[in-house]
């Protein structure tokens, strides 16, 4: 197999904010959430983040690459050991995730915002989660492995840490968690045809996942 598992550097975060990208292009989702497509502004913003966010040792940021392409990023997936969450920091997360694109479509946007702040509150609650904050591989590449080689390195290191683990699925990644042993615990489902005719059901998926012998009480 020509892929490669590494850990991302700070100058690979640009690249790896492009596949990212470049992998929503035919999600109907992100068409009505950024009809005007994501401002340079945002993306400079994203990348800064995400270069910052190397340099946290609870935050693990991975790239598959192709050996057989000169080192090609073919997928990049970020996994982080989540702090502990007061209300406090709670509303502040909720706030500063509104806030967080301002060119997009906040009618369809605001109303998964505020159910995925909500539920993630609901689900961790206070404690630590191991939660996959992006996965993402080039459509050239996708249903080649490269999703289970990231997944695979996440499961791993949660049955390592013995941590419950968390994801926010869509439509397109939902059946590979659900092969690598999570489970539903909740969704969000809209019609996209409120905001494009012709478009059916989207659905946003949250998942956990317990690690082999974890008590609640553990944690």
């Amino acid at each position: 197999m020509p892929f490669e598992l590494r850990p991302m550097a700070k100058e690979d975060v640009q690249e790896a904010t492009t596949l990212r990208l470049a992998s929503y292009e035919n999600n109907a989702f992100t068409a009505i959430m950024l009809p005007t497509g994501m401002s340079q502004a945002n993306m400079d913003r994203m990348v800064k983040g995400r270069q910052k966010a190397i340099d946290d040792p609870d935050n693990y940021a991975l790239k598959i690459v192709d050996t057989d392409n000169n080192d090609k990023m073919a997928g990049c997936a970020v996994w982080e050991y989540t702090k502990a969450m007061s209300d406090e920091d709670w509303a502040r997360a909720r706030k500063e995730a509104l806030n967080a694109y301002p060119e997009a479509n906040m009618d369809i946007l605001g109303e998964f915002l505020v159910k995925d702040q909500d539920l993630r509150r609901k689900v961790m609650g206070h404690t630590r989660w191991w939660e996959l904050v992006a996965l993402a591989t080039l459509p050239i590449y996708q249903r080649r492995g490269v999703g289970s080689m990231l997944m695979e390195w996440g499961t791993d290191k949660l049955e390592e840490m013995k941590v419950p683990g968390f994801i926010v699925a869509t439509d397109q990644g939902y059946g590979s968690y659900l092969k690598h042993g999570f489970k539903e615990v909740e969704r969000w489902d809209t019609d996209l045809s409120r905001w494009l005719p012709g478009k059916g059901m989207y659905k946003n998926v949250f998942l956990t996942r317990m690690p082999s012998g974890y008590a609640a009480s553990s944690s």
